[in-house]
């Protein structure tokens, strides 16, 4: 099996909620490939131990430390269990190759509960599942087993919030709470699901739907919440323009301005117009462009390539440049238009 498909096979039983099969293969893939930043990436979600998370988000941010999200998790990791973690060599290798992990007493546990389920047991392994979420309430793979085998939808609801509230990008949460058909009393905890994940609108509706539930702390909990909520979702429909759109659509317009000026100048005759105006209204855009450029958007490409060259590096060389390029085609133009008018003035008094 390539690296690729091992790969990809752990992200698919990890997907399907074989953590401990999906681990296994991502262990062996970064014993191989200590470079690989994904496999990383997806160890930190699956191992268990606070330490263990540690070290792969320290690999993976070893390898590309952009990953923001990756450094906001270790951050967190690290204020809570950082004082008190033991030497790297009892888990990873500082290279990043991976040594097996011994189980800790966690990880025992809820294998045990995992062998419970896979063997039929379903009633023993829901009460033992349910005792060792009281211990480990923040045991995220555990929450997950109690949604896929809650016995009741208000059960499924409760496990939904703690899974979510643990990571609201679960793949499949989404997927367990469309299929809900909530009661009247379930209205609140709908919005607060569907607060979570984002889904503003969905949430708008049931918390409206909640103003009219029978309980009264529904009520006023729903009633505090939707000011917040209908804000997200004018925030959610404003559109960012790119930095190339705002460039342009500022550029456009003063460009557009000279080149009326342009047309006014040749009597309203495009075929009349003087080919150095046209000239200039091409210098003229590109000096819009620069200026648009460094007022709005000064880290645009655009900018850095030309900051790549020796003649352009100090950004005082390209506001120079922009000024000349938009003042000359200006002057140019008043010129030739005061050039025109003498000629209009000498004629006249030549009739």
């Amino acid at each position: 099996m390539t690296e690729a498909d091992l790969f990809k096979t752990a992200v698919k039983k990890a997907k399907a909620g074989e953590r401990q099969e999906a681990r296994a293969l991502l262990l062996e893939l970064v014993k191989n490939q200590p470079s690989h930043e994904l496999a990383w990436l997806w160890l930190s979600q699956l191992v268990e131990d606070p330490e263990d998370k540690i070290i792969a988000l320290e690999n993976a941010l070893t390898i590309n430390p952009q990953r923001s999200e990756a450094r906001s998790r270790l951050e967190k990791l690290q204020e809570q269990y950082g004082r008190n973690r033991p030497p790297i060599e009892d888990h990873f290798s500082h290279n990043g190759a991976a040594s097996p992990l011994v189980l800790t007493e966690e990880e025992s546990e809820f294998a045990a509960i995992e062998a419970l389920f896979a063997q039929g047991e379903t009633n023993k392994a829901r009460h033992d599942l349910a005792a060792f979420l009281r211990r480990y309430s923040n045991h995220e793979a555990g929450w997950w087993l109690m949604v896929q085998h809650a016995d009741s939808q208000a059960n499924l609801l409760t496990a939904l919030d703690h899974l979510l509230r643990l990571n609201a990008q679960h793949p499949q949460a989404p997927e367990y709470l469309g299929r809900i058909r909530p009661t009247n009393e379930q209205y609140l905890q709908m919005g607060r699901l569907f607060e979570r994940l984002e889904r503003w609108e969905t949430a708008v509706s049931y918390y409206k739907r909640a103003l009219k539930s029978p309980n009264n702390a529904d009520r006023l909990l729903a009633q505090k919440q939707l000011p917040h909520v209908k804000e997200q979702v004018k925030l959610d429909k404003i559109k960012v323009t790119s930095p190339t759109a705002t460039v342009l659509r500022l550029a456009t317009g003063p460009t557009l301005l000279y080149a009326m000026l342009v047309l006014v100048q040749a009597g309203l005759n495009p075929l009349h117009a003087s080919p150095t105006l046209c000239l200039g209204n091409m210098a003229f855009l590109a000096g819009m462009l620069l200026i648009s450029g460094l007022s709005y958007a000064p880290d645009h490409r655009w900018l850095r390539q030309l900051r790549e060259t020796a003649v352009f590096q100090n950004k005082t060389t390209l506001r120079a440049l922009s000024i000349a390029l938009v003042l000359l085609p200006i002057l140019l133009l008043l010129l030739m238009s005061l050039e025109r008018l003498s000629a209009f003035h000498l004629d006249l008094t030549g009739t």
